[in-house]
């Protein structure tokens, strides 16, 4: 390859050989490393093809060994190969499933992976017969936009309903009930907390009694909406709307290694998955009130029941804080309370009338929260709460003001995000008073958020499909599409150690990341239809950080780790 006058030459010169040396190194470096998960050898690789496109990118392709609660995914690449890392199967027998819209797996049967061996399969996919049960929340709205209109949009007004946060879309669009039997379903609905989705003798958990303090008839109009969206009147087992497809995932975006890990209760409906400093995951059930905690190298999980504040009433469990001593702080959903969990003693101190799922801990080690009319302000000494009623609504706005996500700030002030109205509200910690800012994109719904090194609100933009940001200091908004919008349904974000902004949603089974300095969005694709994300978290202490999500309507807890 060199001949002996290259090497003559190249001992003469140093300085040129130092140069030359540095880019040969980095020649072979790229070289070795192009489109790779790791320098070891893969445990289990491949090509994924189909007929209809030959060698196939952004597909996702899923490992779980038999006896596992793991599984394992990663995406295709440009040249449609697959490749999982071999520090992440261990030996045994696994099953492979595949996400890629618009196809279906020829069934390979069990895959063997061995020690030290790169298990080699290709994977052929068929186009579905059955594309109506691949759509997200987001092509069925693509598919005919009057669905979220009405469904969604439309439901502003109805705190703290719409049509996909308890289930899917595809319940409603594949159902075959008409007009006349909606509304009775529909009422049944609006009473019950998510918990009551499932059915004695399906799992363990009974229906659960009401939890609104109002009920809202269904109207015709609504239910003929309804009926004309799902199959009650179609014969031949079709829409009458074209079903749409977004694109499958590509470049960047392919680079990336996912794990789930499925929670030992099936009922279980993590809303908050939020990683501790020793690495073990926190997480919520919204539907029936636990606190658990996964290790996420063993997949071990253990879960505390919550104590109810009012026995005998619903109780959820949502947002988790940490404490300066890492004692996880649960707001309790469903009705105002609070609970702290010492992880010492393992045993939990409960507050009544504050939280209303959401907290925020101030620095002098108040906790912050709210209800349906007020931001509360608990002094866990005392046991004392504070309330600061809401303000009244801006002009133009028909329901009373209300708001979902809280933080503080470094100084203890909060900030709320109003999910109904579209506005930031600010609360004076010191002075009590309060200041109301429009988002600059009008009904945004500003949802889930969180508070940056700077103090500045970060907050999704539900109803948009947009990422916001509010400076304090400078009154000023900046807001970032985050595609595809307005489809994307942002509901939680999150701010890592370099700057950039982590979202997840109910509407795409996706993971958003947004770089504000160039307003790039990197989407990255998870294995599970329907998962509906919400709370999002980020631990830090990995390069590339590790995003963290709760899989509410599929039980399971995910963790992405891109790897650039």
């Amino acid at each position: 390859m060199f001949t002996n006058k290259f090497w003559e030459e190249f001992a003469m010169k140093p300085k040129a050989r130092s140069i030359q040396a540095f880019i040969w190194i980095l020649g072979i470096l790229f070289l070795c490393g192009s489109e790779s998960y790791s320098a070891n050898p893969s445990a289990l690789s491949g090509t994924v093809r189909s007929t209809a496109e030959g060698r196939m990118e952004g597909v996702l392709v899923s490992a779980k060994r038999e006896g596992s609660n793991m599984t394992v995914a990663v995406v295709s690449d440009s040249q449609g190969r697959y490749a999982f890392p071999g520090d992440r199967l261990q030996p045994g027998d696994y099953h492979l499933k595949i996400r890629a819209i618009g196809y279906d797996l020829d069934d390979p049967g069990v895959v063997k992976v061995e020690s030290n061996k790169t298990a080699q399969h290709d994977l052929k996919l068929q186009k579905t017969k059955d594309l109506a049960s691949q759509l997200t929340n987001a092509e069925w709205f693509l598919s005919n936009p009057e669905i979220k209109k009405r469904l969604i949009d439309g439901m502003r007004g109805a705190y703290p309903h719409n049509c996909i946060g308890c289930h899917a879309i595809s319940v409603i669009t594949k159902s075959q009930y008409d007009a006349q039997a909606w509304p009775s379903i529909v009422d049944r609905m609006w009473d019950y907390t998510e918990a009551s989705i499932y059915q004695p003798g399906e799992v363990r958990v009974p229906d659960k009694g009401p939890r609104m303090l109002q009920t809202k008839p269904i109207s015709a109009e609504l239910a003929e909406f309804l009926s004309s969206i799902n199959l009650s009147s179609r014969a031949n087992g079709k829409w009458n709307f074209e079903l749409k497809t977004l694109p499958r995932v590509k470049g960047r975006s392919t680079k990336v290694l996912i794990t789930e890990y499925d929670l030992p209760r099936r009922e279980c409906q993590p809303h908050d998955a939020v990683v501790a400093s020793d690495g073990m995951v926190w997480y919520t059930d919204v539907g029936n009130g636990y606190l658990g905690r996964l290790n996420p190298r063993t997949g071990e999980v253990k879960e505390w029941p919550v104590p109810n504040p009012k026995p005998g009433s619903t109780i959820g469990t949502f947002d988790i804080k940490f404490d300066p001593e890492g004692n996880p702080w649960v707001g309790i959903a469903h009705q105002p309370g609070v609970a702290k969990f010492d992880k010492r003693t393992e045993k939990f101190t409960t507050w009544g009338g504050s939280g209303g799922g959401m907290l925020a801990l101030s620095p002098d080690g108040t906790v912050w929260g709210r209800d349906s009319s007020n931001a509360t302000k608990l002094d866990p000494k005392t046991g004392e709460t504070v309330k600061y009623p809401f303000p009244k609504q801006l002009p133009g706005i028909p329901w009373s003001l209300r708001f979902y996500g809280v933080e503080a700030d470094s100084q203890g002030n909060l900030y709320n995000a109003s999910l109904q109205s579209g506005l930031i509200g600010e609360l004076n910690a010191k002075t009590g008073q309060w200041a109301l800012y429009p988002t600059p994109t009008p009904d945004s719904g500003p949802r889930r958020a969180d508070m940056d090194r700077h103090d500045r609100f970060w907050f999704a933009e539900y109803y948009a499909g947009k990422i916001g940001m509010f400076d304090p200091k400078t009154k000023q908004f900046k807001e970032w599409d985050v595609p595809p919008t307005p489809w994307s349904g942002p509901y939680d974000v999150v701010v890592d150690k370099n700057g950039e902004v982590w979202a997840g949603g109910e509407f795409t089974d996706n993971v958003f990341r947004l770089n504000p300095a160039n307003g790039q969005v990197t989407t990255y694709p998870l294995p599970t239809l329907e998962m509906n994300v919400q709370r999002i978290d980020v631990d830090n202490s990995t390069t590339p950080v590790t995003v963290w999500a709760g899989e509410n309507h599929r039980a399971k807890i995910v963790k992405v780790e891109p790897l650039d």
